[in-house]
């Protein structure tokens, strides 16, 4: 029962994963305020997050893009329909757009985003490069990219600094400039990737 409760972090289903949809919202509040922090955001920025999950952070964003767009992509309906009620105003007013569907491809035109955003989402992907090189696809020329990971599985900091070192070399991998590494001093660590296109 332990590990079903565990696997709806990775893709919530059913009334179980409305149940952590409801835990993420409160407990993520702090790794998601500082990783949109990082974005640097403007008031017109078009932002993508991926893996939205209860759509916390959307809201946020949204908050803080006015008059820009902000959109995700989920691969949970349950996620989905969460995000969408909690953003109901600001998709009725047309500045917030969710999508159900993978991290890649993604359902996007080139170079349309100027921000995009991941927190937790990552290590739930199939194919980390792969959705790494779509995000810069999908991302403006000099837009940025935040990729915040919490790897809870790590049990030492030294194995969470390991964590940060696969993710700096991933985005450097797939082309992203400027790529640096910054930490939230939680247990175990939040680490965030931060690239430029």
């Amino acid at each position: 029962m332990l590990s079903n409760f565990t696997a709806q972090f990775a893709h919530p289903q059913g009334a179980l994963g409305r149940f952590v949809g409801t835990i993420m919202a409160l407990k993520n509040q702090e790794r998601n305020l500082w990783a949109i922090s990082l974005l640097n955001l403007q008031r017109r920025d078009h932002v993508l997050e991926i893996g939205f999950g209860p759509g916390w952070a959307i809201q946020q964003i949204a908050a803080r893009t006015t008059p820009g767009f902000v959109t995700g992509v989920d691969p949970s309906e349950v996620m989905v329909a969460q995000a969408s009620a909690r953003n109901a105003a600001a998709i009725r007013a047309g500045r917030v757009k969710l999508h159900h569907g993978p991290n890649a491809p993604l359902p996007y035109a080139e170079a349309h985003f100027d921000k995009v955003l991941a927190v937790n989402s990552m290590q739930f992907w199939p194919e980390a490069l792969a959705g790494l090189q779509e995000v810069r696809r999908v991302t403006k020329p000099g837009g940025l990219v935040v990729i915040a990971i919490q790897p809870m599985w790590v049990k030492t900091g030294d194995e969470a600094r390991l964590v940060g070192d696969e993710l700096f070399a991933q985005l450097t991998k797939a082309g992203f400039q400027q790529v640096r590494l910054e930490t939230l001093p939680l247990k175990p660590l939040v680490l965030s990737g931060i690239g430029v296109t």
